[in-house]
């Protein structure tokens, strides 16, 4: 893991450079068009909460290079860890499900979208692989990744009900959230899908921030054995 504070204060900028082309872009600067509805799109707001964290981390970073104080990135550790599954879940919904709706050159051409669904998701990942001090997580802080899509669709839903008489609303902004399309049960079922994918790539992630720990804990299990 890197401790080197030259070296995070670089990725760190151009991660918050990157956030703020694909924050200004996901409300239609790039299109020169406002796009009322960026608040309900679930991309936009979890790249606007891993920016938050990172601009976060940027200026803790910075405070501790002005100190000249080499160590770990210790922004908000748990929750850094929670955002790095929400972004992660939006890369791959993105890429795997929705990405098809996309021609190549819509896709590769816009920076906002590339950013946005690829580049910046990757990025939050490898800060936190590089820069995070890791053997920490407990065992159940993967089941707190599912926190944050819940309350996001609790307000999909809602927002859905207030809205759904207005002309021309957005209710749903994704196919697996559409109530009216897909009928309750398919609702569900997506929903309980997605929650498991969540669940199962936050506990891929446990295994790897405590690598170590289970590789000594199988290491004296064998050496156990051995002695019988």
């Amino acid at each position: 893991m890197i401790k080197n504070r030259t070296t995070q204060l670089i990725f760190q900028t151009v991660y918050v450079v990157l956030g703020f082309i694909g924050i200004i872009g996901s409300i239609g600067y790039f299109d020169k068009t406002f796009n009322g509805n960026f608040y309900v799109y679930y991309t936009n707001l979890s790249n606007y909460i891993c920016f938050g964290v990172m601009l976060a981390a940027l200026i803790q970073t910075a405070k501790a290079s002005s100190k000249k104080e080499d160590g770990y990135v210790k922004t908000a550790p748990t929750f850094n860890f929670l955002c790095v599954i929400m972004i992660l879940i939006t890369c791959l919904v993105y890429n795997f499900l929705l990405a098809g709706e996309q021609t190549a050159s819509s896709y590769f051409l816009s920076i906002s979208n590339l950013a946005l669904h690829l580049i910046l998701p990757i990025m939050f990942l490898v800060h936190w692989i590089l820069f995070y001090e890791h053997n920490k997580l407990k065992w159940f802080h993967p089941l707190l990744c599912t926190i944050m899509p819940i309350v996001y669709v609790i307000f999909i839903l809602i927002r859905a009900t207030i809205m759904q008489n207005v002309s021309g609303s957005l209710l749903y902004p994704y196919f697996f959230l559409d109530v009216n399309t897909l009928g309750w049960g398919g609702f569900f079922m997506w929903i309980a899908i997605l929650f498991v994918v969540f669940v199962a790539l936050g506990y891929v992630l446990y295994f790897f921030d405590n690598f170590k720990y289970f590789k000594e804990k199988y290491k004296n299990r064998k050496n156990k054995t051995l002695q019988k």
